[in-house]
């Protein structure tokens, strides 16, 4: 029989087998091995890590150096007892073979994706987060060295922390709030610039009778906010600070929900897009039915910002609420979520009990019941098809709808009579604003040439370009054309829609850190390896509007 093996990467990296760490050789064989168990099942390139292992200076002989750390892998596995072929050559690289083992990545997704689903049952979800988070080891990948492997294991460091953050909200809904506030207080100190971090610790300190620490837990986030970010904290903190100074802070359901995620102050354009969403809200109630914007748009144009942002400089308009759900129609990390489990989400943040939350086939009508003459903002974002939203459609003139998809969703337009809002690129001079706002005046004035053709190259996509000034923002000693050059470079390199096309959307929205598949917990960013990478994988693309930054088209789709 063969040996089972157990890979461990959230810590430092370890390979055990029948219960004794097996010794893995030198940096390299471990940055190979990274790279395999993150693409388990799936073809890395020799390319690829030839890069992680070198990065872009690679030796003349660092193909054949990658083919001897696969064989020394192999022969270390064949020495505990694997047999057949773990780590398989498949042009034009390796695969690693799954099957039979153990993976603490897969095993923490898969434990998380099971809580998530249990909206009936906190408990029994807080248990599982319980069993996700105990296979943190340590620092993620601490004994890996390379760019690649390090961003890899930062965003299973985020993934970690997203998922502890939704067991904390969950584990204040239970009454917990006296056991969380010393862990929630750590967690702030290691992760100081978290806005919902903040936000637990306020409530878990003002629940335990701490109101005193949890006002100057604000004014601490307040002040390091804006000195360091130039940011206030997000209304929903301001919202909640001003409730404790009131001393009428209670728990989620007693207060209007407000679940729309931080917007960006990287928003730029997109006037005719805004324009058009302010007369449809301006037209609410006139015709007895609720007020739909439907934003369509490849992966990465702003979708998502676009909504977030109108719903954030309109808030006022909706004084009973705002709801988020991201269905997560296009995400090829998990199934599109049920508008059903979806529902069962919204009517816990209207103020039902999950015990109380009726069958599957009650769940609209009572819904439909509980926002009726409510003034409420439903964002439904990532739709894939119509059949997952009309379930989660209202029937009051006072509920305001804005759905985003990368589909035209015409039996949704044929039901409710909306005209879908077309999103395209930036217009050049909005692009090279949003490139500004990150990188700084200087910098772009200096080589206007090169941020002309950076946001070319980014097809003017919102997603793409934010991930390509993000880079450059992080590296003050490049000049513009030398991202360009990095660029071009690596055009053959695509995430393709699936992956581009999602992180670019997830990044123009704020660059969150967190934000679930339903409304109220959070989902963690998947990042691509290098935001070279994002940017570049834009011109994989057929090639967006270059008229205005928004057109409106006819009600039969695209």
């Amino acid at each position: 029989m063969s040996t089972t093996l157990d890979f461990r990467m959230l810590g430092p990296l370890e390979v055990c087998a029948h219960g004794s760490q097996v010794r893995i050789g030198g940096p390299r064989q471990r940055i190979v091995l990274t790279m395999l168990l993150l693409n388990a099942g799936r073809v890395v390139s020799v390319d690829s890590l030839v890069e992680a292992v070198w990065g872009a200076r690679p030796p003349s002989s660092s193909r054949t150096q990658v083919a001897i750390c696969v064989s020394a892998l192999r022969k270390t596995f064949r020495s505990c007892g694997v047999h057949g072929n773990l780590i398989e050559t498949v042009a034009p690289g390796y695969v690693l073979h799954p099957a039979g083992h153990r993976i603490d990545t897969l095993v923490f997704e898969e434990l998380v994706a099971d809580a998530r689903t249990r909206a009936g049952d906190a408990a029994e979800a807080v248990r599982r987060y319980d069993e996700a988070l105990a296979l943190r080891r340590g620092p993620v990948l601490s004994n890996v060295g390379g760019v690649v492997p390090e961003q890899a294991a930062a965003a299973l460091e985020e993934k970690v922390l997203a998922a502890y953050e939704e067991q904390a909200e969950l584990r204040l809904g239970l009454g917990e709030e006296r056991a969380l506030v010393a862990g929630l207080a750590e967690a702030v100190e290691r992760h100081p610039l978290r806005d919902r971090l903040h936000g637990l610790l306020m409530t878990a300190q003002y629940r335990s009778g701490q109101r005193v620490a949890a006002l100057e837990t604000f004014v601490r986030w307040r002040r390091r906010s804006v000195e360091e970010l130039g940011l206030e904290p997000s209304v929903e903190l301001r919202r909640l600070h001003e409730r404790i100074l009131r001393d009428d802070e209670g728990p989620p359901v007693d207060r209007p929900p407000a679940q729309l995620p931080a917007a960006t102050r990287a928003f730029v354009g997109r006037a005719d897009a805004v324009s058009a969403l302010d007369r449809l809200a301006a037209r609410a109630g006139r015709d007895g039915v609720p007020p739909l914007g439907l934003l369509v748009g490849t992966g990465g144009v702003g979708k998502t910002a676009l909504a977030v942002w109108w719903g954030a400089r309109n808030a006022e308009l909706f004084p009973d609420g705002q709801l988020f759900v991201d269905l997560g129609g296009h995400d090829p990390h998990r199934a599109p979520v049920d508008p059903y489990t979806a529902l069962s989400h919204l009517l816990h943040a209207l103020g039902v009990p999950p015990e109380r939350v009726p069958s599957r086939e009650e769940r609209p009508a009572l819904f439909r019941t509980l926002v009726a003459d409510r003034r409420l903002l439903l964002v439904l974002d990532d739709a894939r098809n119509a059949a997952q939203v009309w379930p989660l459609m209202p029937n009051s003139p006072t509920c305001h709808v804005l759905v985003t998809s990368r589909n035209p969703l015409r039996e949704l337009v044929a039901r409710c009579g909306t005209v879908p809002l077309w999103l395209g690129g930036l217009r050049r001079d909005e692009a090279v604003d949003l490139v500004r706002d990150i990188v700084g005046q200087r910098r772009v004035s200096r080589d206007p040439d090169g941020v002309a053709q950076l946001v070319e190259l980014c097809e003017r996509l919102p997603g793409a370009l934010l991930a390509a000034a993000a880079h450059l923002a992080g590296r003050p000693h490049w000049d513009v054309s030398r991202m360009v050059r990095e660029l071009r470079h690596r055009g053959g390199w695509t995430g393709g829609d699936g992956g581009c096309g999602r992180d670019c959307r997830q990044r123009s929205t704020a660059h969150r850190a967190g934000r679930s598949p339903l409304p109220s917990a959070g989902r963690p960013v998947h990042p691509v390896a290098d935001p070279l990478e994002l940017a570049a994988g834009a011109r994989s693309r057929p090639p967006a509007s270059s008229g205005a930054p928004s057109r409106v088209a006819d009600g039969a789709g695209r």
